[in-house]
């Protein structure tokens, strides 16, 4: 009983914000507001929504399952970083108007939004298999190295960095239609042979020097013990509170603003950790009135 619509009235400034696995309707969907999704009723995860938006089944082989390992979260972080974005909107409107609104954030609608290659490229009449870049992995020493070549004067720098400087010159990959036929006979024994007595991040630095797109497909270790990291203060340290002595590593803030300071970090609230603190605050309630409260079930804890 306290969605959007039974509050908006009351409190006319208020910006209502929902966010679902597949969204709310709103109005009559047609004159104003958005209809009603038929997946309403459905739960969600993140690997449910990635694989609704099309970028499972983007990488997959013909007649092989999807790959349904979550990619980083993408549907619970992309959703709250669009409910952010939204909310930001409608404090401008707000700052404008004086009035506020109902922010509603689908998070298959935010997968979607993030992995718009798949029906963008497919209404281009391009197939995913079907791609004639080369986004692949090369393996070196100690794990594999990411390269993205786009563009011929790419492929014919990748040619002289690994010693096939006759690629120039090969009619074959004149343009890049001619790579993914040759990729498993031709151009990955090259690179791969080059690479055999070099590290991923010496590989990649030496790709990058010669004006390739490339970087080491790191691990969890890795990525801890990144001078980027480091420099970027994107891990922070923080401590537990199950009794564990060792802390535990939160990303840091990726956005830098010259005129804020970073920090100080600290830990996700528990659901319900502030509810008192912030019910006395905000409505002055006292001990009793939120036991109260708790003994009907209106808060938890």
């Amino acid at each position: 009983g306290l969605g959007y619509d039974d509050l908006a009235d009351r409190f006319p400034e208020m910006i209502y914000v929902s966010l679902t696995g597949f969204g709310n309707g709103w109005g009559d969907g047609e004159t104003h507001g958005w209809a009603a999704t038929p997946y309403r009723s459905w739960p969600a995860y993140a690997s449910v929504v990635e694989a609704m938006s099309g970028i499972y089944e983007y990488k997959s082989g013909p007649d092989a399952p999807p790959v349904t390992i979550p990619v980083g979260a993408l549907g619970d972080i992309s959703s709250a970083l669009f409910a952010a974005v939204g909310i930001l909107a409608a404090l401008r409107h707000r700052d404008r108007t004086g009035k506020g609104q109902y922010v509603d954030i689908a998070m298959l609608d935010a997968v979607i939004a993030m992995t718009d290659v798949v029906t963008n490229f497919w209404s281009l009449g391009v197939r995913s298999h079907e791609l004639e870049v080369i986004c692949e992995g090369f393996k070196a020493t100690d794990g594999y190295v990411v390269c993205q070549i786009v563009r011929e004067p790419q492929f014919f720098a990748l040619g002289d960095v690994v010693g096939r400087p006759d690629w120039r010159t090969d009619e074959r990959f004149a343009t890049r239609a001619g790579w993914r036929p040759h990729l498993e006979a031709e151009i990955r024994p090259a690179v791969e042979a080059w690479m055999a007595d070099k590290t991923k991040l010496e590989a990649a630095m030496a790709l990058t020097e010669a004006g390739i797109v490339a970087g080491p497909s790191n691990s969890a270790p890795d990525v801890i013990a990144d001078p980027h990291v480091a420099a970027r203060n994107m891990l922070v340290e923080m401590p537990r509170s199950d009794g564990v002595e060792e802390p535990v590593l939160i990303p840091g803030n990726p956005v830098k603003l010259s005129a804020m300071a970073e920090g100080p970090e600290t830990r996700v609230p528990w659901v319900g950790e502030h509810t008192d603190e912030v019910l006395a605050a905000e409505l002055g309630l006292d001990a009793g009135a939120l036991g109260d409260l708790r003994a009907r079930g209106v808060i938890g804890g």
